[in-house]
């Protein structure tokens, strides 16, 4: 079967029936125009190629139940909205960074910071690896990279009860592994 040959229609009835040759034609037909269109807005070699992989991903773990007719119209929007997420997500990291800047301590508090900063990251690390893994994926793409409810919801293929169940269950277990980890906080601090 040659699929350069057949038309956008085609190929996405192609892809509803699990048909990855169709994926792989729709990529290789769209991915330059994609690339360059994140590429302009987002100015990193880097973030355009996972913003074009990230619309083409979801595009197959939505294959079932999406209903696009128009698939340039679909692809360049999904484009749109993953530069959207992508610029949001820099300006939120770019604050913190310049807040955390800001608030210069001492050498002798930076020090102590630094080290209680690395313990707390590792208990939290640590918290986290204990989390089943489809929680752990959820947790990771709301509190790390910003991911609100009814995106991750669409992008694992879940109902967002769902996704509130698993971000509501990780922050409990992580409160809880963290406990001891406070209390040796206190108790060094008040030391």
């Amino acid at each position: 079967m040659n699929y350069k040959e057949f038309e956008d229609e085609i190929l996405m009835k192609l892809l509803k029936a699990n048909d990855e040759s169709a994926l792989k034609e729709i990529y290789l037909r769209y991915w330059k125009a994609l690339y360059i269109a994140a590429l302009k807005k987002v100015h990193s070699k880097e973030a355009a190629e996972e913003i074009v992989q990230n619309v083409i991903v979801g595009l197959w773990s939505k294959r079932e139940t999406s209903h696009v007719h128009h698939l340039e119209h679909y692809l360049n929007t999904a484009v749109k909205y993953q530069v959207i997420n992508y610029v949001k997500a820099k300006i939120l990291r770019d604050k913190k960074l310049q807040l955390a800047v800001s608030k210069q301590p001492s050498s002798e508090e930076t020090c102590e910071n630094g080290l209680l900063l690395s313990e707390l990251s590792a208990a939290i690390d640590q918290a986290i690896k204990l989390l089943p893994e489809k929680t752990q994926l959820v947790f990771k793409l709301n509190r790390f990279e910003n991911h609100s409810v009814r995106e991750i919801s669409q992008h694992m293929n879940i109902s967002e009860k769902a996704v509130e169940y698993h971000i509501t269950k990780s922050l409990k277990s992580i409160r809880v592994h963290l406990k001891e980890f406070v209390l040796l906080l206190t108790l060094f601090i008040l030391y």
